[in-house]
């Protein structure tokens, strides 16, 4: 039977109603990413153990904590599957806008006052964890994809490094879970083990701040270790800081590079010779603006604002300064913190027992040849 026209444009109405009604709503898995990502941050400043420590310092960051707020509650509570749509969304699309805004915290200048042979350090213990890594995935028997973001993870930034490379090489969301969990782990481990050894070792706090910047994962644990030099830490923990985020500021061409090189990998072992790598493709769209806010913020382009309020103030009189770097970076936190809890809320543990004491070993060994190159270059340059 042939519709006249009218009926076909109400046939189509029909459907989309009745598809729109078949959808569950994105609101509860929006919410619970967001509600998670407070509890987390609630819990990362609770003063007591284990969340902080004497000396005033997080050894379990919001992002960790997040991650296994969320799987506690897809494994303990069944009806948490239905979330599933709205977690996605976040996943997708507020981890990259996390990952750019934490672009702004960013100042390239930190490169010029390391030096050029630190920053030679950098790069080249950059390329040789990825690659050992790379190969060492045969021995532990983990998967390539999985063994590059502990890798990225380990030689870069911790999680920022993983969630920036995810959609580069194609990972699965268990893949991430277990990379962040093990490399926020490792990286804990390196934050209490280090100060004791640079101690035992009577390291100079210069050697020694070095040395924390290119060894431990996440910033927070490199600040917290560097300022823990028992004879200058305020010297160890500025020279660490800046060598983290030297490390931090070549995120951008690493994911570009394994991208490149997974594309090329791939296509060469594809039964069938496809098109040639598009390498404008290779990278998402969000690490270019990652890169912007970068350079926007060493430009000088995100300024500080002082606001002198008067006594009418709800809050009381008195200058309030707004730096507009640091908002952004610290939203940009947040909004990783929350995408992470939705990385949570998808993986079951079924996947990560199945996998998930390889991964933490590969990612052990990882670190241990970056403390022992670093070292050696320190005391070899």
């Amino acid at each position: 039977m042939k519709l006249s026209r009218r009926e076909r444009t109400r046939e189509r109405q029909l459907r989309k109603k009745l598809t729109a009604w078949d959808q569950p709503s994105l609101w509860p898995g929006i919410v619970a990413c967001a509600a998670l990502s407070c509890l987390a941050f609630y819990l990362h400043t609770l003063p007591v153990p284990p969340f902080t420590l004497r000396d005033g310092y997080h050894p379990l960051n919001a992002v960790l904590l997040a991650l296994l707020l969320g799987l506690a509650i897809r494994n303990l509570v069944p009806a948490s599957a239905r979330l599933r749509t709205g977690v996605d969304v976040v996943i997708k699309r507020i981890l990259p806008a996390g990952i750019i805004l934490l672009g702004a915290r960013l100042d390239f200048h930190d490169l010029l006052q390391v030096g050029y042979r630190v920053l030679f350090g950098v790069v080249i213990l950059i390329v040789v964890i990825i690659v050992a890594t790379r190969y060492l995935c045969r021995f532990f028997d983990v998967r390539v994809e999985q063994g590059l973001l502990i890798g990225v993870g380990t030689a870069i930034c911790g999680t920022s490094a993983i969630v920036a490379t995810a959609p580069v090489i194609e990972s699965k969301e268990e893949d991430i879970a277990i990379s962040i969990a093990s490399i926020n782990l490792l990286g804990a481990l390196a934050m209490l083990l280090l100060p004791f050894l640079g101690a035992f070792m009577l390291m100079d706090p210069q050697v020694y701040g070095e040395w924390c910047g290119l060894a431990i994962h996440a910033t927070p644990q490199v600040i917290a270790a560097g300022f823990a030099h028992p004879v200058d830490g305020e010297t160890a923990g500025e020279i660490a800081t800046i060598v983290k985020l030297t490390r931090i500021s070549l995120l951008g061409p690493a994911v570009f590079v394994i991208g490149a090189a997974y594309a090329y990998d791939r296509r060469k072992r594809s039964a069938f010779v496809g098109p040639s790598v598009d390498y404008a493709q290779l990278v998402p769209t969000f690490v270019f603006f990652f890169v912007g806010m970068a350079f926007l913020r060493t430009a000088g382009m995100f300024p500080e604002v002082t606001l002198h309020m008067t006594d009418r103030f709800l809050f009381g009189a008195g200058d309030r300064t707004i730096d507009l770097a640091y908002s952004l970076g610290e939203v940009g936190k947040w909004l990783i913190t929350g995408a992470i809890a939705g990385v949570g809320l998808v993986t079951e543990l079924r996947a990560l027992r199945s996998g998930g004491v390889r991964p933490f070993l590969l990612g052990l060994v990882s670190t241990g040849i970056l403390s022992l190159l670093g070292l050696c270059y320190l005391y070899w340059r």
